[in-house]
């Protein structure tokens, strides 16, 4: 059954209710730096598991046990739909325009490319650049993040080695950039997936010692709100969205899994992965708030003791975020490294390759370490970036593509009421991820400035 498509006249596949799906060449199996779909689900896993899920006790404090309980699954439900949408509307392009996979910022061209709209075609590299630019951003906000995650917990364990905190954290990131510059010069997913998948065993088992706490603890549950108020709601939401980190690295996996299909498959690589990761979410919200009610702190981790057992969820939790930290970078070297390596060895062609690549690595991470020792009250402020990123490439740019991508399809595959059904909830969503950065905006300017009235 097949028919033409009606931008590009190839063969296309209909599903049963005649609705364009992908060319016939999806079901092909991807070779060289591939991983299953196991590692595939681990990686984005550990690319969504970190620090920020240890916030989640006090952002349910903020906006009250119940709601922040049915929250927690309607954002995890809007994150599910903007990145199937993504990967389907991905899929789609790269079997159009004959290539294997599509990077994030590669998609968005691609999109305009293909557009009826000529302002669109005429300017798509530069919508290439926009989304790039939100990317790179936020992957580096949150490697920044990680450094500082791994300076305090380890200025913690080491003895005292300065007088001020500043001080005593630059020397603690300069002992933690040798082991990050480390871990980010290995270049194959295969690699990648290994680390996401230590890192995964370590964030457990930091996670098990907290929640298996919180759950011996009496529960307050009876005694908590309903819901707090506007603000408080809302703060929730901002910070919600924000432990949500993995939207980035949805792409860069789906590219590196060597079946394709099974990324999207009803119980594939995304379906697995959102559920595990809105179950723990809610739990950890849920048996945090309930443990310490009005005296949770903004991170768990603090509620819970230093000595004993206890002791080790720092050294936990500072392994995780060092592979993390490598994790989350691959991002920006998938995105930009075939094109600075393009133009740099074309100027400069007497360079080796190898030199190439490892300067170039060591060029963000270094970059990385800049941010985190040089902007004062960075993990306050790297949240601002990333509820507006994070939320711009899950909740926002994917609707906006599908519904240019799949454009042409849609008139002549569905019915108008059909088509009008999946325009509004595309625009639903789209109001939904405006309203999470305004939430996350006015959360994140609220903390800016109290930390900075109290500096």
């Amino acid at each position: 059954d097949e028919a033409p498509h009606p931008a590009s006249g190839r063969a296309v596949e209909e599903d049963n209710d005649g609705r364009n799906l992908v060319e016939r060449s999806s079901t092909a199996t991807r070779e060289g730096d591939v991983i299953s779909p196991t590692r595939a689900v681990m990686t984005l896993s550990k690319a969504m598991f970190n620090a920020g899920c240890f916030s989640l006790p006090y952002a349910w404090k903020l906006g009250g046990l119940w709601m922040s309980f049915i929250m927690s699954f309607v954002i995890c439900g809007f994150n599910w739909y903007g990145n199937h949408i993504l990967v389907k509307s991905s899929q789609h392009l790269a079997k159009k325009s004959e290539r294997s996979a599509l990077d994030y910022g590669h998609f968005a061209k691609k999109v305009c490319d293909y557009s009826d709209i000529r302002f669109l075609r005429n300017n798509s590299k530069a919508m290439m650049y926009v989304v790039n630019v939100t990317i790179l951003f936020y992957q580096l906000g949150m490697c920044s993040v990680a450094i500082l995650f791994i300076s305090d917990n380890l200025a913690f364990l080491l003895p005292d080695v300065a007088t001020d905190r500043h001080s005593e954290m630059i020397a603690m990131a300069s002992i933690v950039l040798i082991f990050i510059i480390a871990t980010n010069m290995f270049t194959q997913m295969r690699v990648i997936s290994f680390f996401a998948l230590i890192s995964s065993v370590f964030f457990i088992l930091g996670a098990v010692v907290i929640m298996q706490f919180c759950v011996r603890q009496p529960s307050h549950h009876a005694e908590l709100p309903f819901v707090t108020n506007f603000t408080g709601v809302v703060t929730m939401i901002g910070m919600a969205m924000y432990a949500f980190e993995g939207q980035t690295m949805i792409l860069p996996v789906e590219n590196k899994l060597a079946t394709p299909e099974d990324f999207l498959a009803p119980f594939g690589v995304l379906p697995t992965t959102m559920i595990v990761c809105g179950a723990f979410m809610t739990a950890i919200g849920f048996y945090g708030y309930t443990a310490f009610g009005d005296a949770v702190m903004p991170t768990i981790t603090t509620n819970i003791p230093s000595n004993g057992l206890y002791s080790t969820v720092s050294v936990f939790l500072m392994i995780q975020a060092l592979l993390g930290h490598s994790i989350a970078l691959y991002v920006v070297f998938d995105m930009f490294f075939n094109g600075f390596r393009r133009k740099f060895t074309n100027r400069f062609p007497n360079v080796s390759k190898f030199i190439v690549d490892k300067g170039f690595r060591l060029f963000w991470v270094i970059v990385t370490y800049a941010m985190a020792v040089l902007i004062p009250q960075l993990e306050i402020m790297i949240p601002l970036i990333g509820v507006t990123s994070g939320t711009l490439c899950a909740l926002i740019y994917p609707p906006i593509f599908e519904m240019i991508t799949f454009w042409t399809d849609w008139k002549s595959m569905l019915t108008y009421r059909e088509r009008m059904i999946k325009i509004a909830i595309n625009c639903f969503v789209i109001c939904i991820g405006i309203f999470c950065i305004v939430a996350g905006v006015y959360t994140n300017i609220l903390a800016i400035i109290a930390a900075f009235t109290k500096a």
